[in-house]
């Protein structure tokens, strides 16, 4: 089956780590599709040979079977950094 991505932002790298943690607190239903069985991750680009002081990567993205398994995602996180 082919992955949905739905990029982030790179303003929002530095909190990528923070966002894994809360996603394993998520109920299963809102990071693992229903229909299809998968889990939603955040996959980053291959490192670039000199970051600096940005992050060390160029790209990061969620990546999931179907956008509404993303969606979900998503609206958990947004939940439960209390932005909903």
């Amino acid at each position: 089956m082919a992955k949905v991505q739905r990029p982030i932002d790179h303003r929002d790298f530095t909190a990528i780590p923070r966002i894994r943690e809360v996603m394993k607190t998520l109920p299963e239903e809102e990071r693992i599709c229903s229909e299809h069985g998968e889990e939603v991750f955040i996959q980053e680009s291959e490192f670039l040979p000199n970051p600096g002081a940005g992050a060390p990567f160029a790209r990061a993205a969620f990546i999931g079977c179907c956008d509404a398994a993303i969606d979900r995602t998503l609206e958990g996180l947004s939940k439960s950094s209390g932005n909903a």
